[in-house]
């Protein structure tokens, strides 16, 4: 468990303690990761049964003679020598399977650009899926982190881009992402909070009716 009670409470105050100096939204999503990544291993371990086999066929590195037994390997059957094929291909797929399916593996294996691309899906429906652009001004903001996929994001609704452009973030995500490869997650989520209520806070201040649209908790996927 990446988050503890203790840092459940400690982002909890930094988005109520931000949200009293401003009428924007803030809303806190975090997620081990955006994807299981089970395509890796099985392409990879398709990859070694597909190659691996002829490979090995071609360049006399295995022999069907090998496991003929007491026939006379002279003469080897089609056959036999697609059943050894089969065999060496199966065997290929397994091991394969076996060594890359670790989560760790998984990822390390994985291209930045699948696993940023899992994760921005996540963040945006996320967004949607809790509401942050049904506030009444439309100045929702979500900070999102996935721990797995090295990945941050920041996504206002569009009242606040109406006034500010999206390279408004880059502080915020910069100092979230260095805090978050510590594994300091709560003091990444703390200190995104706090960047992001400067900018709410300077567009979008507190008005008379100033009601909490969002929950002010941390949300673990």
């Amino acid at each position: 468990m990446a988050l503890d009670p203790g840092d459940h409470a400690q982002v909890s105050a930094a988005i109520a303690d931000a949200e009293r100096t401003t009428s924007g939204e803030i809303f806190c999503v975090f997620t081990e990761a955006a994807d299981d990544l089970k395509i890796i291993p099985l392409a990879a371990a398709s990859l070694a049964a597909l190659c691996l086999p002829p490979l090995l066929l071609i360049l006399g590195i295995v022999d069907p003679a090998w496991f003929a037994g007491w026939r006379d390997t002279s003469s080897l059957s089609p056959a036999f020598v697609a059943s050894v094929y089969a065999a060496l291909s199966a065997g290929f797929f397994l091991a394969a399977l076996a060594l890359t399916w670790p989560m760790r593996v998984r990822f390390a294996l994985a291209p930045k650009s699948l696993r940023h691309g899992h994760a921005e899906r996540v963040a945006t429906e996320s967004f949607l899926a809790h509401g942050i652009h049904n506030t009444r001004d439309r100045t929702g903001v979500l900070i999102f982190l996935s721990r797995r996929d090295h990945f941050a994001e920041i996504i206002a609704d569009e009242g606040i881009y109406e006034r500010v452009e999206p390279e408004v973030w880059a502080d915020a995500l910069e100092g979230m992402l260095e805090r978050a490869k510590a594994n300091d997650f709560a003091g990444a989520f703390t200190f995104a909070v706090g960047e992001c209520s400067k900018v709410l806070s300077r567009h979008f201040p507190p008005r008379g009716d100033n009601p909490n649209e969002l929950p002010d908790h941390l949300i673990e996927l």
